[in-house]
């Protein structure tokens, strides 16, 4: 079993607060300003919502309590992910079943789905790098890794929302690009760290290689593979 004394805790907090910051200003923008009326929402952008600040919270909550040495109080709280997890990525799958529905009469189906291709891989990854770190729990080195690699993906939706917020978007840019390369980018800079400290790489080569893919998936949105699979989803689950 890894020892925590060999993982820079401290580090690692300081990441979790600064994705902390990053998810409140994307998200003030677009769902807290609107406090306490929140016009135009519904019960389920509130339950949405909760459930990613409550997994905020423990991403940041967690470290310190290893830091501090709580370790019945961590115990606690990462069972708590049990529910809470499972409850994200219901919430996920009912939002963009709800978008679907809302949007495809307008644009059709084979656009929506192309735009759902972030939301998708989000989720999808979000299953892996949860299901893995619970599976490495003993393992607190390669847990943590993979607890952060669900840190980032919390790091593309809000800087979305601070782009086009708060950014020219009449610019000739990309904007859907830039979130994707920097989680990509933060991914590959991490591996490469751990690579160069020559500590255990596996975790953040995982983590690399999905966003690595979901970056390509987002190239190939329009294609019959993707929207093949985008028909079966429709079928299935909206």
């Amino acid at each position: 079993m890894t020892q925590v004394a060999t993982i820079n805790t401290r580090n690692i907090i300081f990441g979790m607060i600064m994705v902390f910051i990053i998810v409140h200003i994307g998200f003030h923008a677009t769902y807290i300003q609107y406090f306490p009326a929140f016009e135009e929402f519904t019960w389920l952008h509130h339950i949405h919502g909760a459930l990613m600040a409550s997994w905020v919270f423990l991403l940041v909550l967690q470290p310190v309590l290893i830091l501090y040495r709580k370790f019945a109080a961590h115990r606690f709280f990462g069972k708590l992910s049990y529910v809470i997890a499972p409850l994200m990525i219901i919430s996920m799958l009912i939002i963009a079943r709800v978008s679907y529905h809302r949007w495809v009469g307008e644009y059709g189906s084979v656009e929506v789905f192309s735009w759902q291709s972030v939301t998708w891989m989000q989720l999808l990854m979000f299953l892996l790098f949860y299901s893995l770190a619970i599976y490495y729990k003993k393992n607190t080195f390669r847990h943590m890794r993979f607890m952060i690699g669900t840190a980032i993906i919390m790091v593309g939706p809000s800087l979305s929302r601070i782009l086009n917020e708060y950014l020219d978007t009449s610019l000739e840019v990309d904007f859907e690009l830039i979130p994707l390369y920097v989680k990509t980018g933060l991914a590959a800079g991490l591996l490469t760290s751990d690579i160069i400290k020559k500590k255990d790489w596996m975790p953040y080569s995982v983590v690399l290689l999905a966003f690595i893919v979901a970056d390509l998936v987002y190239y190939a949105r329009y294609s019959e593979a993707w929207q093949s699979f985008g028909r079966f989803l429709v079928k299935v689950l909206y």
